[in-house]
């Protein structure tokens, strides 16, 4: 778990932790230089779970290096037989653990899939894993519908260290983006687990995924950038890859606002002339919009588009 400003989360999320059925867990939080008091609740929290305490470690970064960093500090420090990364503003539920193992051990799997709960300021959403095979998800992950999130997304351990996929230190946002994929495509066995076993808490504003600046943008276009030439020489995954730039651009635009789309502009001024072809209408006029600075209308149609995603929500 990496902890970074989440001084007002991190006690619920070490609870639910801290309170699995599941006994034999090892606990490695990565303080990645956090300003606030996360450390100090968190201490408090172990405390409450002696327990658990031997279990603990608390990894100190000695400046904050992001969240690319501290998962691969998280993953160095590791012993177990499988990874979990788990957001220090999220929470679990207190089976989530025993169900992981179960279904990993069952199944001899490389990876486990769960579905997950949306925490928003109207209540909890759940979102169901969409899979038909390992391929189809691929390409859903590529392009973002379906989340490339870590932590909904169990590992095993020899799996991880025989790819030796790691997240990229330059990359300050969107590092599972660049990662989940990857090692989709190398796992020889992938399972489902339809439970909603993680609660992905979307109302923390410090968080890392809520500060859009021009760093993350550029972290996102190098994610990209990674999985653009990974996927471009695999047949089954070319026409993705070719236009994963206008995805990411339409994505970064929906998560944005008319000062964010100038700096994202900035960053992909160089895949502006490409075109929207292949992407779904929405996208391919979000798109369109976006490319010829349109702002005025583009302001009025994402507008309409988040009220017809909220309807549908």
């Amino acid at each position: 778990m990496p902890v970074y400003g989440v001084e007002r989360y991190i006690e619920r999320c070490a609870v639910s932790l801290f309170e699995q059925s599941y006994k034999d867990i090892e606990y490695i939080f990565v303080n990645d230089a956090t300003q606030d008091k996360s450390i100090d609740v968190l201490r408090a929290v172990i405390d409450r779970y002696p327990e658990r305490a031997k279990a603990v470690r608390i990894v100190e970064h000695p400046k904050n290096k992001g969240l690319s960093a501290a998962r691969n500090t998280g993953l160095d420090h590791a012993t177990g037989d499988y990874i979990w990364h788990v957001d220090s503003d999220d929470y679990v539920a207190t089976n989530a653990v025993g169900k992981w193992v179960e279904v990993a051990e069952k199944q001899s799997a490389d990876i486990v899939i769960c579905d997950i709960n949306i925490v928003t300021t109207k209540g909890i959403e759940t979102e169901r894993v969409t899979y038909k095979d390992k391929e189809d998800y691929i390409r859903r992950l590529l392009q973002h519908t379906q989340k490339c999130a870590h932590w909904n997304k169990f590992y095993s351990k020899s799996f991880i260290d025989e790819i030796g996929i790691r997240s990229d230190e330059q990359i300050r946002m969107a590092e599972d983006y660049a990662v989940t994929p990857r090692l989709l495509y190398y796992a020889k066995r992938v399972a489902i687990l339809h439970e909603p076993l993680y609660f992905y808490e979307t109302t923390n504003q410090s968080s890392y995924v809520h500060n859009l600046r021009r760093v993350s943008i550029e972290s996102h276009r190098r994610a990209e950038g990674i999985l653009t030439e990974f996927f471009a020489d695999k047949s089954e995954y070319a026409d993705i890859a070719a236009i994963l730039s206008q995805r990411s651009i339409t994505s970064l635009v929906k998560n944005s606002n008319k000062e964010g789309w100038q700096m994202i502009a900035d960053v992909y001024s160089d895949s502006m002339m490409r075109s929207g072809k292949g992407m779904t209408l929405v996208n391919r006029i979000i798109y369109a919009l976006f490319k010829n600075h349109h702002w005025c209308l583009l302001q009025a149609f994402m507008e309409l588009y988040h009220c017809v995603m909220q309807d549908r929500s």
